[in-house]
Protein backbone atom coordinates (compact mmCIF):
# COMPACT_ATOMS: atom_id res chain seq x y z
CA UNK A 1 0.00 0.00 0.00
CA UNK A 2 1.47 3.42 -1.04
CA UNK A 3 2.05 5.75 1.68
CA UNK A 4 0.87 9.08 1.44
CA UNK A 5 2.52 11.96 -0.44
CA UNK A 6 4.82 14.34 1.74
CA UNK A 7 6.16 17.74 1.30
CA UNK A 8 9.32 18.53 1.34
CA UNK A 9 12.10 21.11 0.95
CA UNK A 10 16.03 19.94 0.17
CA UNK A 11 18.83 21.67 0.52
CA UNK A 12 21.36 21.35 -2.03
CA UNK A 13 24.73 21.20 -1.22
CA UNK A 14 27.19 24.32 -1.78
CA UNK A 15 29.28 23.19 -4.33
CA UNK A 16 26.18 21.79 -6.25
CA UNK A 17 24.32 24.99 -6.14
CA UNK A 18 25.17 25.76 -9.74
CA UNK A 19 23.53 22.45 -11.07
CA UNK A 20 20.21 22.35 -8.57
CA UNK A 21 18.23 22.49 -12.05
CA UNK A 22 19.79 18.64 -13.02
CA UNK A 23 19.10 17.84 -9.27
CA UNK A 24 16.10 18.97 -9.26
CA UNK A 25 15.23 17.28 -12.42
CA UNK A 26 16.19 13.78 -10.94
CA UNK A 27 13.62 14.11 -8.07
CA UNK A 28 11.64 14.91 -10.34
CA UNK A 29 12.58 11.68 -12.51
CA UNK A 30 11.93 9.60 -9.03
CA UNK A 31 8.08 10.53 -9.00
CA UNK A 32 8.64 13.70 -7.24
CA UNK A 33 6.47 17.15 -8.21
CA UNK A 34 8.64 19.87 -7.48
CA UNK A 35 7.37 23.64 -6.60
CA UNK A 36 10.15 25.79 -6.19
CA UNK A 37 13.80 26.06 -6.98
CA UNK A 38 15.60 28.50 -5.08
CA UNK A 39 19.06 28.70 -6.89
CA UNK A 40 20.56 31.42 -4.86
CA UNK A 41 19.92 29.59 -1.78
CA UNK A 42 19.90 26.35 -2.87
CA UNK A 43 16.69 25.28 -1.70
CA UNK A 44 13.88 22.80 -4.12
CA UNK A 45 10.75 22.48 -2.62
CA UNK A 46 8.30 19.54 -4.03
CA UNK A 47 5.99 16.83 -2.87
CA UNK A 48 7.08 12.82 -2.78
CA UNK A 49 5.23 10.21 -5.13
CA UNK A 50 3.98 8.23 -2.27
CA UNK A 51 5.94 5.06 -2.74
CA UNK A 52 8.93 6.10 -0.99
CA UNK A 53 9.57 4.58 2.71
CA UNK A 54 10.79 7.52 3.56
CA UNK A 55 12.86 10.79 3.11
CA UNK A 56 16.06 9.24 2.99
CA UNK A 57 14.95 7.22 0.03
CA UNK A 58 15.32 11.06 -1.74
CA UNK A 59 18.71 11.93 -0.70
CA UNK A 60 20.30 11.43 -3.66
CA UNK A 61 24.09 12.92 -4.71
CA UNK A 62 23.96 16.87 -4.11
CA UNK A 63 21.58 17.21 -1.76
CA UNK A 64 22.80 17.63 1.95
CA UNK A 65 19.53 17.66 3.73
CA UNK A 66 15.78 16.67 2.80
CA UNK A 67 13.51 17.16 5.44
CA UNK A 68 9.56 17.40 5.92
CA UNK A 69 7.62 20.86 5.12
CA UNK A 70 5.49 21.67 7.44
CA UNK A 71 3.45 24.72 8.77
CA UNK A 72 4.42 25.83 11.86
CA UNK A 73 1.57 28.49 13.98
CA UNK A 74 2.22 30.67 16.55
CA UNK A 75 0.38 29.97 20.07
Amino acid sequence: MPNQPINFIASVEPSERFQIQIIAGKLKDKGCQIRNILTITGIITGCTSGVESSLDELKIDGIQTIEEDREVGAI
